[in-house]
């Protein structure tokens, strides 16, 4: 039974997610405030956190960034009561792996909160059948551990996000291929064509970009994004 850390200091959500979790038979922790999730989520594992945003004491963006600085990169999903999209930028850019309003249905949560736990356990499995020497691209102007999930630029430590990293790992895996906004949904939100989230995505990918100087990841308009290993390369 997966193990899910929930956090809402709102007793009737509470009530109700966890209700819909345990029907889809997951074993749920609760905290009533965001002091107290830290602490559980420090010292239990869990294959998910589902965090509100606003909670006594701390709130869930402040959870994600504590946790991301300490090397903890269980999925966190981040619950608000409003559609926010700085909000969201902002807890997408610090670690978290997704970010739903609360006006969202029961059922999409859960499918969401499967999706994420999926996806997490594949990526593990995957990451756990590569080497952990260091990896270089672009005559070692870009190296990368994907082990321990580091990246340097011309010598340079590169600090990327869990999304960021995974994202770069994914369009590395299809080398050669311009992969489509639709399938980066797919693949890191389960879901197909959604407008918010595809804007969300976009923004997450150009501060990708930034952070490689530009380099590295290109778009074709239209189409998608795609992994050069070469920092001369035009786009397409």
């Amino acid at each position: 039974m997966k193990k899910i850390l929930m956090a809402d200091d709102d007793a009737g959500i509470r009530e109700l997610l966890s209700f819909y979790l345990r029907q889809a038979d997951f074993d749920i922790t609760i905290a009533v405030d965001g002091q107290q999730a830290l602490d559980i989520a420090r010292n239990e594992k869990f294959d998910l956190l589902l965090l509100d945003v606003m909670m006594p004491y701390l709130s869930g963006i402040d959870i994600v960034k504590k946790l991301r600085a300490e090397g903890n990169f269980t999925p966190i999903l981040v619950l608000t009561a409003r559609d926010d999209d700085e909000m969201k930028l902002l807890g997408l850019g610090l670690g978290a792996d997704d970010y739903l309003d609360k006006t969202t249905s029961m059922s999409e949560i859960v499918v969401r909160v499967e999706g994420l736990i999926r996806r997490a356990q594949t990526y593990s499995t995957v990451q756990s059948d590569k080497k952990e020497e260091i990896v270089p691209f672009d005559n070692n102007n870009l190296e990368i551990n994907f082990q321990k999930k580091t990246v340097k630029l011309s010598g340079s430590a590169v600090e990327l996000t869990k999304r960021e990293f995974e994202i770069l790992d994914f369009l590395i895996q299809h080398q050669g291929k311009i992969v489509s906004r639709n399938e980066l949904l797919q693949k890191f939100w389960g879901i197909n064509d959604d407008e918010a989230e595809t804007r969300t995505m976009d923004v997450l990918v150009g501060r990708l970009r930034k952070k490689l100087d530009h380099h590295y990841i290109k778009s074709k308009r239209g189409y998608g994004y795609y992994f050069e290993d070469s920092r001369d390369s035009a786009e397409i």
